[in-house]
Protein backbone atom coordinates (compact mmCIF):
# COMPACT_ATOMS: atom_id res chain seq x y z
CA UNK A 1 0.00 0.00 0.00
CA UNK A 2 1.64 3.21 -1.18
CA UNK A 3 0.92 6.92 -0.89
CA UNK A 4 0.94 9.48 -3.69
CA UNK A 5 1.40 13.06 -2.43
CA UNK A 6 -0.33 15.82 -4.39
CA UNK A 7 0.85 19.43 -3.99
CA UNK A 8 -0.65 22.32 -5.98
CA UNK A 9 1.63 25.34 -6.27
CA UNK A 10 1.35 28.88 -7.57
CA UNK A 11 4.46 31.08 -7.85
CA UNK A 12 5.93 30.15 -4.46
CA UNK A 13 9.18 28.41 -5.36
CA UNK A 14 10.86 29.04 -2.00
CA UNK A 15 7.98 27.63 0.03
CA UNK A 16 7.56 24.67 -2.32
CA UNK A 17 11.27 23.87 -1.92
CA UNK A 18 10.81 23.82 1.86
CA UNK A 19 7.87 21.43 1.53
CA UNK A 20 9.75 19.10 -0.82
CA UNK A 21 12.77 19.09 1.48
CA UNK A 22 10.54 17.87 4.30
CA UNK A 23 9.19 15.08 2.10
CA UNK A 24 12.73 13.95 1.31
CA UNK A 25 13.27 13.35 5.05
CA UNK A 26 10.27 11.04 5.51
CA UNK A 27 10.82 7.86 7.51
CA UNK A 28 8.74 6.15 4.80
CA UNK A 29 9.03 7.59 1.32
CA UNK A 30 5.89 8.34 -0.71
CA UNK A 31 5.29 6.30 -3.86
CA UNK A 32 5.23 9.56 -5.82
CA UNK A 33 5.18 13.32 -5.31
CA UNK A 34 2.91 15.05 -7.80
CA UNK A 35 3.62 18.79 -7.91
CA UNK A 36 1.17 20.65 -10.14
CA UNK A 37 2.25 24.19 -11.01
CA UNK A 38 -0.73 26.38 -11.83
CA UNK A 39 1.31 29.56 -12.35
CA UNK A 40 0.51 29.84 -16.06
CA UNK A 41 -3.10 28.64 -16.18
CA UNK A 42 -4.29 30.03 -12.80
CA UNK A 43 -7.29 27.70 -12.64
CA UNK A 44 -7.13 27.10 -8.91
CA UNK A 45 -6.08 24.34 -6.51
CA UNK A 46 -9.08 22.09 -7.21
CA UNK A 47 -8.03 21.86 -10.86
CA UNK A 48 -4.41 21.24 -9.88
CA UNK A 49 -5.25 18.55 -7.34
CA UNK A 50 -7.35 16.66 -9.87
CA UNK A 51 -4.41 16.64 -12.27
CA UNK A 52 -2.18 15.34 -9.48
CA UNK A 53 -4.66 12.60 -8.59
CA UNK A 54 -4.66 11.46 -12.22
CA UNK A 55 -0.89 11.27 -12.43
CA UNK A 56 -0.45 8.81 -9.58
CA UNK A 57 -1.58 5.24 -9.18
CA UNK A 58 -1.21 4.35 -5.50
CA UNK A 59 -4.05 3.17 -3.30
CA UNK A 60 -3.82 6.26 -1.06
CA UNK A 61 -3.62 9.90 -2.15
CA UNK A 62 -2.39 12.44 0.41
CA UNK A 63 -2.81 16.20 0.07
CA UNK A 64 -0.81 19.07 1.46
CA UNK A 65 -0.06 22.64 0.34
CA UNK A 66 3.13 24.13 -1.04
CA UNK A 67 3.58 26.32 2.06
CA UNK A 68 3.29 23.40 4.51
CA UNK A 69 5.98 21.27 6.12
CA UNK A 70 4.98 17.65 6.81
CA UNK A 71 6.46 16.02 9.91
CA UNK A 72 9.14 13.39 9.28
CA UNK A 73 6.69 10.57 10.06
CA UNK A 74 3.80 12.00 8.01
CA UNK A 75 3.67 9.23 5.38
CA UNK A 76 4.32 6.57 8.02
CA UNK A 77 1.47 7.98 10.14
CA UNK A 78 -0.91 8.03 7.16
CA UNK A 79 -0.17 4.39 6.35
CA UNK A 80 -0.64 3.37 9.98
CA UNK A 81 -3.92 5.24 10.40
CA UNK A 82 -5.35 3.91 7.14
CA UNK A 83 -4.22 0.32 7.64
CA UNK A 84 -7.62 -0.36 9.24
CA UNK A 85 -9.35 0.32 5.94
CA UNK A 86 -10.38 3.91 6.71
CA UNK A 87 -11.67 5.66 3.56
CA UNK A 88 -10.03 8.94 4.54
CA UNK A 89 -8.23 10.78 7.33
CA UNK A 90 -7.89 14.37 8.48
CA UNK A 91 -4.62 15.22 10.21
CA UNK A 92 -3.50 17.92 12.62
CA UNK A 93 -1.94 21.24 11.59
CA UNK A 94 0.40 23.38 13.66
CA UNK A 95 1.65 26.94 13.18
CA UNK A 96 3.68 29.58 14.98
CA UNK A 97 2.24 32.26 17.25
CA UNK A 98 3.29 35.90 17.32
CA UNK A 99 6.03 35.10 19.85
CA UNK A 100 7.23 32.00 18.06
CA UNK A 101 5.27 29.57 20.20
CA UNK A 102 3.83 26.44 18.60
CA UNK A 103 0.06 26.59 18.14
CA UNK A 104 -2.41 24.20 16.60
CA UNK A 105 -4.76 25.13 13.76
CA UNK A 106 -6.99 22.14 14.36
CA UNK A 107 -10.77 22.32 13.95
CA UNK A 108 -12.90 23.15 16.96
CA UNK A 109 -13.64 19.94 18.84
CA UNK A 110 -17.35 20.80 18.74
CA UNK A 111 -17.40 21.15 14.95
CA UNK A 112 -18.61 18.19 12.96
CA UNK A 113 -18.73 19.76 9.50
CA UNK A 114 -16.75 23.04 9.56
CA UNK A 115 -13.41 21.34 8.98
CA UNK A 116 -11.51 19.18 6.45
CA UNK A 117 -8.57 21.10 4.97
CA UNK A 118 -6.22 19.78 2.30
CA UNK A 119 -3.25 21.12 4.21
CA UNK A 120 -3.40 17.62 5.69
CA UNK A 121 -5.86 15.05 4.36
CA UNK A 122 -5.62 11.65 2.69
CA UNK A 123 -8.15 9.47 0.88
CA UNK A 124 -8.26 6.09 -0.74
CA UNK A 125 -8.11 6.51 -4.49
CA UNK A 126 -11.35 4.59 -4.95
CA UNK A 127 -13.18 7.15 -2.80
CA UNK A 128 -11.84 10.05 -4.86
CA UNK A 129 -12.87 8.28 -8.05
CA UNK A 130 -16.33 7.54 -6.67
CA UNK A 131 -17.09 11.18 -5.81
CA UNK A 132 -15.45 12.56 -8.95
CA UNK A 133 -12.50 14.31 -7.33
CA UNK A 134 -12.50 18.00 -6.51
CA UNK A 135 -15.20 20.31 -7.85
CA UNK A 136 -13.27 22.63 -10.18
CA UNK A 137 -15.93 25.34 -9.97
CA UNK A 138 -14.21 26.35 -6.71
CA UNK A 139 -11.45 28.72 -7.69
CA UNK A 140 -10.09 29.08 -4.18
CA UNK A 141 -11.19 28.00 -0.70
CA UNK A 142 -13.79 25.44 0.46
CA UNK A 143 -13.06 22.89 -2.29
CA UNK A 144 -11.53 20.59 0.32
CA UNK A 145 -14.53 20.75 2.66
CA UNK A 146 -16.81 20.13 -0.32
CA UNK A 147 -14.87 17.00 -1.27
CA UNK A 148 -15.05 15.66 2.27
CA UNK A 149 -18.79 16.32 2.57
CA UNK A 150 -19.48 14.53 -0.71
CA UNK A 151 -17.44 11.57 0.51
CA UNK A 152 -19.36 11.51 3.79
CA UNK A 153 -22.69 11.86 1.99
CA UNK A 154 -21.68 8.84 -0.13
CA UNK A 155 -21.37 6.79 3.06
CA UNK A 156 -17.65 7.08 3.82
CA UNK A 157 -16.03 8.15 7.09
CA UNK A 158 -13.10 10.50 7.59
CA UNK A 159 -11.08 9.71 10.68
CA UNK A 160 -9.60 12.48 12.82
CA UNK A 161 -5.87 11.79 13.37
CA UNK A 162 -4.29 14.63 15.38
CA UNK A 163 -0.94 12.82 15.64
CA UNK A 164 -0.56 12.88 11.85
CA UNK A 165 0.91 16.38 11.69
CA UNK A 166 1.74 18.98 9.07
CA UNK A 167 3.30 22.30 10.08
CA UNK A 168 1.99 25.50 8.48
CA UNK A 169 4.60 28.20 9.24
CA UNK A 170 3.00 30.98 7.20
CA UNK A 171 -0.36 32.07 8.58
CA UNK A 172 -0.77 35.03 6.21
CA UNK A 173 -1.73 35.01 2.55
CA UNK A 174 -5.05 35.12 0.77
CA UNK A 175 -8.03 36.29 2.79
CA UNK A 176 -10.29 33.26 3.00
CA UNK A 177 -13.49 34.83 1.75
CA UNK A 178 -15.04 34.06 -1.64
CA UNK A 179 -18.79 34.35 -2.20
CA UNK A 180 -18.74 31.84 -5.08
CA UNK A 181 -17.13 29.26 -2.82
CA UNK A 182 -19.54 29.91 0.04
CA UNK A 183 -22.53 29.49 -2.26
CA UNK A 184 -21.12 26.31 -3.80
CA UNK A 185 -20.53 24.81 -0.36
CA UNK A 186 -24.05 25.78 0.72
CA UNK A 187 -25.47 24.07 -2.38
CA UNK A 188 -23.38 20.99 -1.64
CA UNK A 189 -25.22 20.49 1.67
CA UNK A 190 -27.36 23.31 3.15
CA UNK A 191 -27.76 21.56 6.50
CA UNK A 192 -24.04 21.04 7.01
CA UNK A 193 -23.35 24.61 5.92
CA UNK A 194 -25.32 25.94 8.91
CA UNK A 195 -22.34 25.05 11.11
CA UNK A 196 -19.98 26.88 8.74
CA UNK A 197 -22.24 29.94 8.77
CA UNK A 198 -22.52 29.91 12.57
CA UNK A 199 -18.73 29.99 12.88
CA UNK A 200 -18.71 33.19 10.80
CA UNK A 201 -20.80 35.00 13.43
CA UNK A 202 -18.79 36.70 16.15
CA UNK A 203 -18.58 40.06 17.89
CA UNK A 204 -15.62 40.92 15.68
CA UNK A 205 -17.33 39.94 12.42
CA UNK A 206 -20.40 41.96 13.39
CA UNK A 207 -18.32 45.04 14.31
CA UNK A 208 -16.08 44.98 11.23
CA UNK A 209 -18.94 44.23 8.83
CA UNK A 210 -17.58 40.89 7.66
CA UNK A 211 -20.72 38.98 8.65
CA UNK A 212 -22.94 41.47 6.82
CA UNK A 213 -20.67 41.24 3.78
CA UNK A 214 -21.12 37.47 3.74
CA UNK A 215 -24.90 37.61 4.22
CA UNK A 216 -25.45 40.31 1.60
CA UNK A 217 -22.98 38.71 -0.80
CA UNK A 218 -24.70 35.33 -0.71
CA UNK A 219 -28.08 36.99 -1.19
CA UNK A 220 -27.15 39.37 -4.03
CA UNK A 221 -24.35 37.53 -5.84
CA UNK A 222 -24.39 37.68 -9.63
CA UNK A 223 -22.54 34.89 -11.40
CA UNK A 224 -22.59 31.26 -12.45
CA UNK A 225 -23.48 30.17 -8.92
CA UNK A 226 -27.01 31.21 -8.05
CA UNK A 227 -27.52 33.50 -5.06
CA UNK A 228 -29.71 32.53 -2.11
CA UNK A 229 -33.40 33.24 -2.33
CA UNK A 230 -34.96 35.33 0.43
CA UNK A 231 -36.38 32.23 2.12
CA UNK A 232 -33.08 30.33 1.83
CA UNK A 233 -31.18 33.25 3.33
CA UNK A 234 -33.64 33.66 6.21
CA UNK A 235 -33.60 29.95 7.00
CA UNK A 236 -29.81 29.72 6.85
CA UNK A 237 -28.99 32.74 8.99
CA UNK A 238 -31.73 32.22 11.56
CA UNK A 239 -30.47 28.68 12.13
CA UNK A 240 -26.84 29.84 12.09
CA UNK A 241 -27.49 32.62 14.60
CA UNK A 242 -29.22 30.22 16.98
CA UNK A 243 -26.39 27.71 16.63
CA UNK A 244 -23.84 30.46 17.22
CA UNK A 245 -25.54 31.53 20.46
CA UNK A 246 -25.68 27.94 21.68
CA UNK A 247 -22.04 27.51 20.65
CA UNK A 248 -20.95 30.54 22.67
CA UNK A 249 -22.96 29.51 25.74
CA UNK A 250 -21.52 26.00 25.68
CA UNK A 251 -17.92 27.16 26.10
Amino acid sequence: MGVDVVIPTFRREDRLARCLAALEKQTVQPASIEVVDDSDTDRGPAYSRNIGIGRGGSEIVAFTDDDCVPSETWIEDILREMSDGSPGIEGGVTTLGENGELLDMNPNSKDKWNRYKTANMAFRREVLEEVGGFDERYFIHREDTDLAWRGINAGHTIKWCPECIVHHPDRGGVERFAIDSELLLYRCDPDKYVEVASAAISFDSIRNGRWRKLRVGMRSHVGDVGSLSRSESFRLWSRALLKSVVRKLSF
